[in-house]
């Protein structure tokens, strides 16, 4: 099913592009750095609600809905197959040859790697739904937009930060640290290496795409409804005139998806020169660098809101992953049962 962007009012649809792609980024993160199945449940009913509040909820359900037995195998994986060392057991699937224990850890981790998928999932639909393609494709896009200071330096801080704690048990262990043995000059290193890391990633990510490009995705994205509506017009034609669509047998299956293709394949060649006709009489291909847009960017309250739970979350998930308590679930059961 092609996920369209569904137009309305709601909190997602009033956040600046930017933000929800860094919510989806944000999201991704998270999921992975966390896996107590409790934190990852929150966040995921924080983004459904979202979702119902944004867009028509038996859409969102149908959608999520199709994934749930792909994600609930991926789930069964952990159950089967996580089994650490100091794995709490539990039972044998198959008793009678003691094969595939269960463990306290496998079930837990099967549970949150099921949100964790759901969580990406979720937040990619929420994304492509509250966001038109257009702004979506400007956000990676070069436009000339002045960059504020204070958005850069707080962009730099904040990389900078996650970086750093992201290194920090490597730097903090007894090992040396890109050759130095003293805690002090350690950290003092690991200071500066994550500010000029922070500082090339914005300076990459503050440039963008070529606006050649920009248009390219623009139009990619666009494309997708269309090509998906234009397939269920020409399946229903041909249903309509009395063609299976569905045979059983393998040779004529092959005959009518080349019988449904061509004419796909011939309206999208004659769609693609339409659109090449109209961007070169727009003028696009003369000095694309010096080009204006009347769209342009600007982070509000709301934003920074949003930005900042992100920034929180992964950072905290960083922290707890430091200090060895990425699953608190999971030592709460351990500590109850032992």
């Amino acid at each position: 099913m092609a996920i369209e962007y569904q137009k309305g009012k709601s909190f997602l649809h009033q956040l600046d592009a930017r933000t929800k792609l860094l919510l989806f980024i944000g999201a991704t993160l998270i999921s992975m750095v966390l896996i107590d199945p409790v934190i990852m449940g929150i966040l995921f009913t924080l983004l459904y609600f979202l979702g119902r509040k944004a867009i028509d909820k038996d859409l969102l359900n149908t959608n999520l809905r199709m994934l749930v037995v792909i994600f609930l195998t991926f789930s069964m994986f952990q159950v089967l197959f996580f089994t650490p060392d100091d794995s709490y057991f539990l039972f044998y699937l198959i008793p009678w040859k003691n094969w595939i224990p269960v463990t306290v850890q496998g079930l837990v981790r099967s549970v949150a790697v099921f949100f964790r998928f759901f969580i990406v999932v979720l937040s990619v639909h929420l994304m492509l739904y509250t966001t038109p393609p257009v702004e979506l494709a400007l956000t990676i896009t070069e436009r000339g937009q002045e960059h504020k200071i204070l958005e850069n330096v707080g962009m730099i801080i904040g990389l900078a930060v996650l970086f750093f704690a992201s290194s920090f048990p490597r730097a903090a262990g007894r090992e040396a640290f890109i050759g130095i043995q003293d805690t002090q000059l350690k950290f003092g290193a690991l200071g500066l290496m994550s500010i000029a890391a922070a500082f090339i990633v914005q300076l990459v990510l503050s440039h963008g795409l070529p606006p050649e490009m920009g248009i390219a995705l623009t139009l990619g994205f666009a494309t997708v409804g269309i090509l998906s509506k234009q397939t269920e017009q020409i399946t229903n034609a041909q249903k309509a005139r009395g063609y299976d669509v569905q045979p059983k047998n393998l040779i004529r299956r092959v005959q009518v998806l080349t019988a449904l293709l061509i004419p796909i394949f011939l309206a999208t060649l004659e769609r693609s020169q339409d659109i090449s006709i109209a961007i070169l009489s727009r003028g696009f291909d003369y000095n694309i660098g010096a080009r204006t847009y009347r769209r342009q960017f600007e982070f509000q309250k709301n934003d920074f809101l949003v930005l900042g739970v992100i920034f929180g979350l992964i950072l905290l998930g960083l922290i707890l992953q430091n200090i060895g308590l990425s699953s608190p679930t999971e030592d709460l059961i351990l500590g109850f049962i032992q």
